[in-house]
């Protein structure tokens, strides 16, 4: 008898034993990040260098599945499990998230486990993703709002034109300004193609001229009209003179041959042979990665921005899931990726000494290893602002370690804020009427931001079948939704 309860006691003693090894285990989280391909090719190594990091610090681990805007939406329509994932306007939608209830209120788990990262992050970028008094989701602090930039080839514009790159003139050339250097260009060098875009267009071409309501139906506010009583009032952006105005430019910039003849049947356009004058969405500060993926030197030139507005604050964000078990380590994590330098500095550049290296405080360079093998996107895991910024590969565009500080100083100087700032528009009870829209625009757009159809013909009839597939009553349902949260 004492020898049998000699054996369970030792036995419950081992259970409590392993119940306590247990207790000591890191907790294991799930995070969906967006690639437009395969994760880079050394993340592995990167991830375990990373769960030692967040093991050490907050008890936690994750796996981190890098997903295309195909491979998410699969995922979230088959129910599949996830803890955090990157969600923004244009992939794994935000406002459809929220509305499907698949992104929890973290209101409460902010203010208790990521008062580090919200220290660091300025008060206007949280309207975006605020739904009455609930937050559902983390701001990135990256270049949130809206501003529009030429990339221009430092050997045509400085060593040919003689241009000046850091002159007030050079650095804000306008959009159809930039028409009469590309002219230039086709001058000194016949035969060549200054702006060579694939089917998108001339990267963020649109993106700032609208308050877009919705810029997969081309459904937005007029920047031009803030301050008028027409300022709130939903319109086609085939009603905005800005739009319309833009499209007109490209085609002329098409018929004279300043963008290359196949650009509306061409998949993508790498940087690197994409010409002299190229375009995107940045800060003054992002032409050193511009270079990188250049592959040669360049300045930058705004000419479009800067605006605050809800599809800019919801460019970039982190969610946790309604249905996570662990919605404490969740927040946690996030606040680490959002605080932690160290932990974040090694998620965007890899390991220091084989992917990056350190030219010196608050500036790196990455290897030719970690532009092959650590090559992602990194302003979908957490604010961009935080660790060290990127020098290019050319000592004609020397990197600033202070572009964020000035970027925020920037935003809260010139930016016009939209007055419908945190507005959402839910499609649901014109839904069918949205998808009807979407599928006539696909069959006119990537001709239209090419250039290559004429405006005057392709805009009444685009209008025309717009207007037959129920335009007006989207753009009545939207009216009738901005007005009710405008207070109307």
């Amino acid at each position: 008898m004492k020898k049998l309860l000699a054996i369970l006691l030792a036995a419950v003693m081992l259970v409590a034993c392993m119940g306590l090894a247990g207790a000591d285990e890191p907790v294991k989280l799930t995070w969906w990040l967006f690639t437009t391909g395969d994760a880079p090719t050394d993340w592995p190594e990167v991830e375990a260098r990373l769960n030692e990091i967040s093991a050490e610090k907050i008890g936690v681990t994750c796996e981190y599945k890098w997903m295309t805007a195909q491979q998410i939406n699969l995922a979230t329509q088959s129910g599949e499990y996830f803890d955090i994932a990157f969600t923004c306007d244009w992939y794994n939608d935000f406002a459809t998230n929220v509305a499907n209830g698949m992104f929890l209120d973290i209101k409460d788990l902010l203010a208790e486990y990521g008062q580090d990262m919200t220290a660091l992050m300025p008060d206007n970028i949280w309207a975006g993703v605020k739904v009455g008094d609930a937050i559902y989701g983390v701001p990135h602090v990256k270049d949130y709002g809206m501003e529009i930039f030429w990339i221009l080839d430092t050997d045509f514009f400085v060593n040919e034109l003689g241009l000046d790159p850091t002159s007030y003139e050079a650095q804000h050339i306008g959009f159809e300004e930039m028409g009469d250097y590309m002219a230039k260009y086709v001058e000194l060098h016949p035969g060549e193609v200054p702006l060579k875009v694939s089917k998108a267009g001339v990267t963020s071409w649109a993106n700032c001229l609208a308050d877009w309501v919705s810029m997969e139906y081309w459904i937005g506010l007029d920047w031009e009209a803030k301050g008028t009583d027409q300022e709130l009032v939903v319109k086609s952006a085939l009603e905005i003179p800005a739009f319309v105005q833009r499209i007109k430019t490209l085609h002329d910039w098409y018929e004279k041959g300043y963008i290359n003849a196949d650009a509306a049947v061409t998949e993508s356009m790498p940087r690197s042979i994409a010409g002299v004058v190229q375009s995107g969405q940045g800060w003054f500060g992002a032409e050193t990665i511009w270079a990188n993926a250049k592959q040669k030197a360049c300045f930058i030139s705004r000419y479009d921005g800067p605006y605050l507005n809800t599809s800019g604050l919801r460019g970039s964000i982190t969610a946790v899931s309604s249905y996570s078990e662990h919605p404490v380590e969740a927040m946690k994590l996030i606040n680490l990726m959002n605080s932690d330098e160290e932990y974040r500095t090694t998620a965007r550049y890899g390991i220091e000494g084989k992917h990056y290296e350190v030219v010196e405080p608050g500036i790196v360079r990455k290897t030719e290893l970690g532009n092959a093998n650590m090559s992602l996107n990194a302003y979908a895991q957490g604010s961009y602002a935080l660790g060290p910024v990127e020098a290019s590969a050319f000592d004609a565009v020397p990197a600033n370690p202070n572009q964020w500080t000035e970027l925020v100083d920037r935003y809260a100087a010139e930016a016009v804020s939209s007055s419908a700032l945190g507005f959402s528009f839910d499609i649901t009870p014109v839904a069918d009427q949205c998808l009807a829209m979407k599928n006539v625009w696909e069959q006119y757009i990537y001709e239209m931001q090419t250039g290559t159809s004429d405006p005057a013909v392709v805009v009444p009839e685009l209008l025309a079948e717009l207007e037959a597939v129920g335009l007006r009553e989207v753009l009545a349902e939207a009216q009738a939704q901005l007005d009710a949260y405008m207070g109307k």
